[in-house]
């Protein structure tokens, strides 16, 4: 038996990925209910835009789970612009456009305001823009990993606290989210896997506001919103549950959104590590693994981390090379473009 500990996204990918492999004794347990962690909280972004090649290979392997299914997990390929909103930002733009061209991503740089008249942009130092980003739902792109998942032969349990059977199962996978560093010491590892409280604000309807409107990131401030349903997502640096310095911002770069109180406002957790990428394979307990700190990727990069963690827990080739991500590591991982 394989016990996945956590219904998030990345045990539901894992899962899937285990029963399609073969394997119809895989166990889901996570002790909330479904989707109330942080995927239900995400923004739900995805993007190829990535500043070194591990990120973009894994968005790119990726990428044809979101698109095989855009009607039922609304994704939408409506493009990430990032703005060079500092005079550092644009030679950094500039040298990320480089290496992301190199693999193959279509890079424009276009006028901000051919996409969102609204922006103000005369202060921009540059923009790179990519039409293969997007943005989806996430709790939809739950459902539906968890309903292949079962298709093909896992069984979940949530709001259910692991036995003594499941944490006797041949391997044991932590995919814990925030609390894998608490599940793990508990299993007698060590995942340097911490909580970090991130706040999204939603203003809105704006009838300015359309559908295609592309995902907004500067590239200095990191502060960036997307369109949901004819309103805002944001989120910025800070405090997570401030709305005035996220205001502020909007006031500075789109004026028409910048309105004296938000409609709603809710905080999510992502699972950061010491280098902001994620902790997968072997742990230094024989037969427990982990899948677990992807600092805010997890919704994107899960299905892909899931099929080569999948192949390696089966003995097979894994599609890609994870050895960089194992939590054994010593040397940190860098990408620029990590949040």
């Amino acid at each position: 038996m394989i016990t996945i500990l956590g219904g998030g996204v990345a045990g539901a990918s894992l899962a899937r990925a285990l029963a399609l492999r073969g394997r119809r004794d895989v166990v889901v347990v996570d002790h909330c209910p479904f989707a109330t962690g942080s995927t239900g909280k995400a923004l739900g972004g995805f993007r190829v835009q990535h500043g070194s090649t591990l990120n973009i290979s894994l968005s790119l392997a990726s990428r044809p789970y979101f698109a095989a299914r855009a009607d039922r997990i609304e994704f939408a390929p409506v493009g990430y612009l990032y703005l060079a909103d500092t005079a550092a930002a644009g030679p950094e733009l500039a040298a990320r456009s480089e290496l992301q061209t190199a693999h193959g991503l279509p890079i424009q740089h276009p006028d901000p305001r051919t996409l969102l008249p609204e922006i103000v942009a005369d202060d921009l130092f540059g923009t790179n823009y990519c039409a293969w980003d997007g943005v989806y739902l996430p709790a939809k792109v739950l459902a539906c990993l968890r309903e292949e998942a079962t298709a093909a032969g896992a069984r979940f349990h949530y709001e259910t606290e692991a036995s003594r059977e499941d944490l006797a199962a041949e391997e044991v996978v932590i995919c814990a989210g925030s609390w894998s560093r608490q599940v793990g010491a508990s299993l007698g590892v060590d995942l340097g896997v911490t909580p970090l409280e991130r706040g999204v604000f939603q203003v809105g309807p704006f009838d300015w506001l359309k559908p295609q409107t592309p995902v907004l990131l500067e590239a200095g401030s990191g502060y960036h919103c997307r369109e949901r349903q004819g309103r805002l997502l944001v989120i910025g640096p800070g405090d997570p549950n401030a709305w005035e310095h996220h205001r502020q911002w909007l006031e500075r770069r789109l004026p028409p959104a910048a309105v004296e109180r938000p409609e709603d406002h809710w905080t999510g957790l992502y699972e950061m590590t010491k280098d902001h990428h994620p902790l997968v394979g072997s742990t230094e307990r024989e037969g427990v693994w982990a899948m677990c700190g992807f600092s805010g990727h997890g919704v994107m990069h899960s299905p892909a981390v899931a099929e080569s963690l999948a192949a390696m827990l089966v003995g097979d080739t894994p599609p890609l090379d994870l050895t960089p991500l194992s939590p054994l590591r010593t040397q940190p991982l860098l990408d620029g473009t990590q949040l």
